[in-house]
């Protein structure tokens, strides 16, 4: 039943997009982080005993799949999430201008796939709190950047890292949102790996690796590796947005469709991101809607 055990700690794998790998805290008091991974399988848990927390590392829909299943549990979710979960149009509005017929298919996505229900937070989740839930500890770490309220998870004895969607991928980091943020993506994961760790359990792909801080490294260079092209991209000239969006630097030229995704939007709102980012540190001038590289 389950992908990686523990002690009281254990992992479920989730299939693909909009699921996503849950964790199971079977202790004295029982916690699930995450409940979109296998219906079959939380049933099962929620059939052995009441599930006393339900905690959503943060506000995506892939996080909340299953969440209706555990009505009863006190819901955790961080503050500066708790508004997306809560209502269908503050999520929606999350992910960027989109025309009337876009939104029309995202509330048919979250409401038919991954049965959104909204719902208020019971209890907040808070940076550097310590959760004793028996002979388990867990620390929250709010790790922002993917979205504002979203966090990590250390598990204090065990020394596992729930690091959530900063899911060390090969697609690396996602900060596609509004209030997603490159420069705190990459400050959430240069703290993570201050922690020691043996084992990192994400939220999506392979979902366990050992807790060489190396894994982080490797994910956070893909950062660094979107920005060099972008840079080669401007070394042929004044760009303007569109031009660069064009490019596929990160979904490439022609993005699949993702469940209710226009990955065009997100790569426009994360390119943005990083124009901004070179912006700030001087290496690209704005001249009307063009970008320019500076020497």
């Amino acid at each position: 039943m389950f992908d990686f055990t523990k002690g009281a700690i254990k992992f479920i794998r989730g299939g693909r997009y909009p699921f996503c790998h849950s964790l199971l805290v079977d202790d004295q008091i029982r916690m699930i982080i995450d409940a979109s991974s296998d219906k079959d399988k939380l049933q099962s848990i929620k059939d052995q005993g009441p599930v006393d927390y339900l905690i959503t590392s943060h506000a995506h829909e892939d996080h909340i799949v299953f969440n209706y299943l555990f009505p009863e549990s006190k819901f955790w979710a961080h503050p500066s999430d708790a508004p997306f979960l809560a209502d269908l149009e503050s999520l929606i509005d999350c992910y960027g201008d989109m025309s009337e017929e876009d939104k029309k298919r995202w509330r048919e996505f979250l409401q038919n796939d991954c049965h959104y229900v909204p719902r208020k937070v019971d209890l907040f989740l808070e940076e550097g709190t310590i959760m004793d839930l028996g002979k388990v500890r867990m620390q929250i770490i709010h790790a922002p950047g993917h979205t504002k309220g979203h966090c990590a998870f250390y598990f204090i004895q065990e020394k596992i890292m729930f690091t959530a969607d900063l899911d060390l991928t090969k697609a690396g980091p996602y900060y596609g949102d509004r209030g997603s943020d490159i420069e705190e993506t990459i400050q959430s994961l240069k703290r993570l790996k201050t922690f020691e760790v043996e084992t990192y359990l994400t939220s999506h792909g392979k979902g366990i690796f050992d807790g060489d801080p190396a894994n982080i490294d490797r994910y956070l260079e893909i950062i660094y590796l979107r920005e060099g092209k972008l840079i080669e991209f401007l070394k042929t000239g004044p760009k303007t947005l569109e031009q660069v969006v064009k490019e596929g630097i990160i979904y490439g030229q022609s993005p699949n469709a993702l469940g209710a995704w226009d990955l065009t939007l997100t790569e426009k709102i994360m390119m943005a991101k990083h124009l901004g980012r070179l912006a700030r540190i001087g290496r690209v001038r704005q001249e009307g809607e063009f970008f320019i590289l500076v020497a």
